[in-house]
């Protein structure tokens, strides 16, 4: 553990003054090994995370102090918090050993009083022999009406605001900790029904609450997925569950995400044709509905068609609503089913449908395919022309080095990639000319390990967006002219005052002087340096970052 001496060393004696006023301010501390988090709540709020190894002290804060490079006041705050904290009393091993002796002298009734006497004074004592006594196997030792007060006691009434959501969350979660280690103890049972009414209460809470750092909605997730397992490993009444279940869900905001899968096997049989005949009748009872009204009987209707295993019904569910049709789950659901010929008359679909996601390569989902995907598919088929009239018009939508690496991949012989290699960089350079931006052809080059084709191309077209990725393929080669290309974006930050763009000028700057070093031109840089600071001296916090980062005329 780290010091006050190594706080004060970290942040300087101002700093740590000031940060000395703002422990009472910390929410939420959570200490783990290394690391502490915990939220600032005074007239701003600021997430902190203060981490440790060894003598070494290091953190983030969302202040602005912290994001200029200095260690703040928060940070020294939530240190001298952990500090704080009771970490139980020191024993010394002379202690240890005469502790163990005088338990070791008592009998087994005064050891039964004495254990007695602690669980009844602290709580987590009282939950750590309930475990162990689960363990034992005397599962009698869990009252579930007991835990059952204990959820509704650290539940809140009424509005909880954005610094109350930590504190709530907090304890929201330690009782969850309690239940969870009776729960691997083997009380199922027991903790079945305090953890359904943890779910239901919570999510509760949350409609009136202000939750935007999503504390409350982890343990509410946290909740559900414990109160799953707890029914998969007991025996509930699934007719009971499965009423709960439907009714949890039909009235879901959105949240926790509570699934089929995670109840099926503790439904059983029963359960399973209940849940089956009440979603039936939800589904009846919204037939009119728009979809985000039925989003949720929708899915559960997905759900029960995926464990059923009925592949049609999941392609009518996820088709019938034809301007938001499904291709991507579809088609999966149809090659996990080795339905190859479904599978090519769906693609065709979507591609005609214009459903081709060119935001990246290899990103797809439930709604939209991605053309190397199709690609794939389409060459699995032997139409391999239909595959690369696919890729060319990727390409054409995204020209670089990855489209052209699917084109070329896709190609059924070198004679075929050489002549779509020689269509995609015309086509590139067409791109280029007409938008004067030379960022494909250069990213392209820089792949091909080719510098004087990728300065060629920013020389005809302008570097653009590529500008930062030549200047790194360039800083060996050609490290004055990789050090002119930083100008345009140095200007840019520079154009307006911004003291929270100041650390990055310095870092550009220290860029840029490494880079004119590398060809004897310190003289060159020093000029530089000498017009900015000159040119900008009524900005003092410009100044003092760039004194800081060493950048200083002389």
């Amino acid at each position: 553990m780290f010091t006050e001496a190594a706080l004060l060393d970290a942040a300087g004696p101002v700093v740590f003054e000031r940060g000395l006023g703002y422990v009472r301010y910390i929410r939420g501390l959570q200490v783990q090994a290394g690391q502490a988090t915990a939220s600032i709540q005074a007239k701003r709020v600021y997430s902190i995370r203060l981490t440790w190894a060894r003598r070494s002290l290091d953190g983030e804060c969302s202040c602005p102090h912290n994001f200029e490079g200095y260690f703040c006041k928060h940070l020294v705050a939530v240190g001298l918090a952990v500090l704080d904290a009771d970490p139980g009393p020191v024993v010394s091993e002379v202690e240890g050993d005469a502790l163990r002796k005088y338990l070791d002298e008592l009998d087994r009734a005064e050891l039964i009083e004495l254990v007695a006497e602690l669980i009844a004074r602290d709580e987590s004592a009282f939950r750590l022999v309930q475990a162990r006594a689960v363990e034992a196997g005397s599962t009698a030792a869990v009252n579930p009406d007991e835990l059952t007060r204990a959820v509704s006691t650290v539940m809140p009434r009424g509005f909880v605001d954005y610094r109350a959501s930590f504190d709530v969350a907090r304890d929201v979660q330690v009782l969850l900790d309690d239940l969870e280690a009776l729960l691997a103890a083997g009380a199922a049972d027991q903790v079945r029904q305090p953890l359904e009414r943890a779910v239901t209460r919570l999510r509760k809470v949350m409609l009136d609450a202000d939750d935007s750092a999503g504390v409350l909605g982890d343990a509410c997730q946290r909740a559900a997925e414990l109160h799953a397992r707890a029914c998969a490993e007991s025996a509930p009444d699934g007719v009971k569950l499965a009423r709960w279940l439907m009714k949890f869900r039909v009235e879901s905001p959105g949240w926790p995400d509570v699934t089929l899968g995670m109840y099926a096997s503790a439904l059983g049989q029963r359960g399973l044709r209940r849940y089956r005949t009440e979603l039936a009748r939800q589904d009846a009872l919204h037939a009119e509905a728009d979809r985000f009204s039925r989003f949720e009987i929708d899915r559960m209707l997905l759900e029960l068609a995926d464990h059923d295993g009925d592949i049609d019904e999941a392609v009518r569910l996820l088709s019938r609503d034809i301007e938001h049709t499904a291709y991507g789950a579809i088609i999966t659901r149809l090659q996990a089913a080795e339905r190859d010929r479904d599978v090519l008359e769906w693609v065709d679909r979507a591609v005609g449908a214009g459903r081709l996601s060119h935001h990246g390569d290899r990103r797809s989902n439930d709604y939209w395919l991605t053309p190397a995907q199709v690609s794939d598919i389409y060459r699995s088929a032997g139409r391999v022309d239909d595959a690369i009239d696919v890729l060319r018009d990727h390409f054409r939508r995204r020209p670089g080095p990855d489209s052209l690496r699917l084109l070329i991949g896709a190609a059924d012989s070198p004679a075929a990639a050489e002549r779509d290699r020689a269509w995609a960089l015309t086509t590139a350079e067409q791109d280029a000319a007409r938008r004067g931006d030379g960022s494909a052809l250069i990213r392209i080059a820089i792949a091909d390990g080719d510098l004087v084709a990728a300065w060629s191309a920013a020389e005809h077209f302008g570097a653009g967006e590529a500008w930062r990725e030549l200047a790194d393929a360039s800083a060996d080669d050609v490290p004055f002219d990789a050090a002119q290309l930083y100008r345009p974006y140095l200007d840019k930050l520079l154009r307006d005052a911004n003291t929270r763009i100041y650390p990055e000028v310095a870092r550009t700057l220290l860029i840029m002087r490494d880079l004119y070093v590398k060809v004897g031109e310190q003289e060159a840089f020093r000029a530089l340096l000498g017009e900015l600071r000159e040119r900008y001296k009524r900005r003092t916090s410009l100044i003092a970052a760039l004194d800081r980062a060493g950048l200083r005329s002389r």
